[in-house]
This record gives C-alpha cells, structure tokens and sequence, in this order.
C-alpha cells in the first residue's frame, strides 16, 4: 500500500498520512478493490474560517492559518479494471469524503512481474 500528500510542509500535513493510511485500509478491505494508492490533491485558500467550519479532510495550520481543502482525489487500484469496482469505489469515496464524483479518479493499478 502506498499512499501520496501533496503537500509541501510537514507541519502542515501531519494529519493527512493517518488519513490516506486510514482510507486506503478501508479501500482494501471492499470486495474486488485490492491494493490501494491514495493521492489527495489540496487547494489553498487565504480565506481564514473557524474551527467549527473545518471539516474532517480540511483543517486550519497553526502556522499559517490557511485552510487546506481536498478539491480531488486519485485512487489506483488493483481491480479498477471492472467498472463495478471503479463506481463502488467513486460512491464509497463520494460519501465518505463528501466530494463531487467528478473530482474522484479511479485507475487501474499496473500489475508487477513476479
């Protein structure tokens, strides 16, 4: 399992490892997916917002006080091959991230010659 942030601070990022780590355990664990690599992609915003307003995949940096918001997400998976997998995939992600579909991308995950 292999799971990718984009971001540029440690600081700022030190949540977001548990959370793909998180993710893509559970990923797994859906019938027909298999291994999992996760990238999150964020966009930054100047736009200062309370604690309260910040959500599960969004969180304020101390440092900075810029709010980082998940704006899309790449899945590559050993069974996106079949498009059941790929809309379980885009649905479960859908929900739980509370993201448009159409900023979820699902691929195929290259199989390694043994």
């Amino acid at each position: 399992m292999f799971f990718w942030n984009d971001g540029s601070n440690d600081q700022d990022t030190k949540l977001a490892p548990k959370t793909t780590e998180d993710l893509g355990y559970i990923l797994e664990k859906i019938s027909g997916v298999g291994r999992v690599e996760v990238y999150f992609h964020y966009k930054e915003s100047t736009e200062k917002t309370t604690e309260s307003e910040v959500s599960f995949f969004q969180w304020t940096s101390d440092s900075r006080g810029d709010k980082e918001e998940l704006i899309g997400i790449l899945v590559v998976a050993e069974g996106a091959r079949d498009k059941r997998v790929q809309n379980k995939l885009i649905k479960t992600l859908s929900s739980v991230l509370q993201i448009a579909p159409h900023r979820i991308v699902i691929q195929e995950m290259e199989m390694e010659d043994k």
